[in-house]
């Protein structure tokens, strides 16, 4: 089932003149207006759509320094979500900016269709793992460490799997010692022998 921005759209409304960059919390919708941007400060957000059955279609997930906006991807539906606690900044469109996060968002869903378009679900998933490690983790002695606010629920909708099959693969991949997975939302992809 699809949540509505709703709250999000009122918590924007009464902080917008209150700062320049607002704070939205875990699982928070941004309001996603057709000429608006926002830069992420801090955290991580997901863009996403969702067709007429109401499958959901992972455009990207963005971090700090990045930006967003359904201008920048021409969708509707298009929803911005918190993934964890975010702090964004409203912008202003303007054509270097939305030059340099239109080349951004193309190359993300380039990456991204890539790794849809993996036959295997285990390598699907594997492939969406380490491209999110590679993204926003950071190399430890024991593997790369990746502290990720996202559920099995939304991996399997960015690989393109059930939720089933993602929690089925991630137990998988601990058991082969590929992956070693955290009730917390993180994950550390252990080196390879």
């Amino acid at each position: 089932m699809i949540s509505s921005p709703s709250l999000s759209a009122r918590m924007y409304s009464q902080n917008r003149s209150a700062s320049s960059t607002l704070c939205f919390p875990d699982r928070a919708f941004l309001p996603s207006e057709p000429q608006h941007l926002w830069q992420v400060e801090r955290g991580l957000i997901r863009t996403y759509t969702w067709d007429s059955q109401g499958d959901i279609t992972t455009l990207g997930i963005w971090g700090s320094g990045e930006i967003v906006g359904q201008s920048l991807s021409n969708l509707s539906p298009y929803t911005i979500q918190c993934l964890g606690t975010v702090e964004v900044r409203s912008l202003m469109p303007n054509s270097l900016i939305t030059s340099e996060a239109i080349l951004s968002h193309a190359q993300q869903l380039t990456t991204l269709l890539k790794i849809i378009s993996i036959k295997r679900a285990d390598d699907r998933l594997l492939n969406l793992l380490q491209w999110l490690a590679q993204r926003f983790g950071h190399v430890t002695p024991v593997g790369t460490c990746t502290t990720l606010p996202i559920t099995h629920q939304e991996l399997a909708e960015t690989a393109n799997i059930t939720r089933v099959t993602a929690t089925r693969l991630i137990g998988s991949m601990e058991q082969q010692g590929i992956l070693q997975w955290s009730r917390r939302r993180q994950f550390i992809l252990l080196p390879t022998p």
